[in-house]
């Protein structure tokens, strides 16, 4: 069995008697670097410290009183290495399930797995990318295509636009429409608690042709 403890200050977080697919499931957004929610909160790894022990199943009454993961840690082996090793290369675990058996991906029925972690990922991404310069929303519809190329494109669209939203949201960009001749009509979005421009955001965000790298239609993501 797996046990596992999320630590990022003040928080820690444990799980235990986890099965290979269940320490596969969380593993694998962790080793590409995306965001992961466990526990009601969300964890990144450049900002939080994962442990994975590989040991004997613990009892309910091992876990009990806060002793849990100090019980763990005195019968297991730390295999964190290994592990990330392993799914980096699609393998949990000495030659476990490969990528292409176990995940989100490859199930059609569940092509959205994530989708909301992978967005929180690719806002990160985002912010990054306009650190310098603003970019189009096209742009930002062809970093989650190439951030994640086992989507489909519409699942990247959905991605970029909830992204865009989030960090919307949080004030951290705003959204500026071209000042060409086909667009004058269009302002600066600005959204700001004395003059909140939602249906203009919205208007933006709903037109296909703010998503074309087209100079006439292009919507701009800057920094706030």
């Amino acid at each position: 069995m797996f046990h596992v403890e999320l630590r990022q200050f003040p928080h820690n977080l444990c799980r235990f008697n986890l099965s290979e697919q269940e320490l596969h499931t969380l593993v694998e957004p962790w080793a590409r670097e995306h965001w992961i929610e466990l526990g009601g909160r969300k964890w990144s790894r450049h900002q939080a410290r994962l442990t994975i022990l590989d040991g004997p199943r613990l009892a309910v009454q091992e876990l009990s009183m806060g002793r849990g993961w100090r019980n763990a840690q005195r019968r297991s082996e730390d295999v964190t290495d290994r592990v990330l090793a392993a799914t980096k290369t699609s393998k949990v675990r000495n030659g476990g399930p490969s990528s292409s058996q176990s995940t989100p991906s490859s199930s059609p029925s569940t092509p959205s797995t994530g989708l909301p972690l992978e967005a929180d990922s690719l806002g990160l991404d985002l912010l990054t990318l306009i650190a310098e310069a603003p970019a189009s929303l096209a742009a930002v519809w062809q970093l989650a295509r190439s951030s994640f190329p086992e989507r489909l494109p519409s699942e990247c669209l959905a991605m970029a636009e909830q992204a865009i939203r989030s960090l919307l949201q949080r004030r951290l960009i705003v959204l500026v429409a071209s000042g060409g001749e086909a667009d004058r009509d269009r302002q600066a979005v600005e959204p700001s608690p004395r003059e909140p421009a939602e249906a203009e955001v919205e208007r933006l965000l709903r037109a296909p042709e703010s998503w074309f790298e087209d100079e006439r239609a292009a919507v701009l993501v800057r920094r706030a």
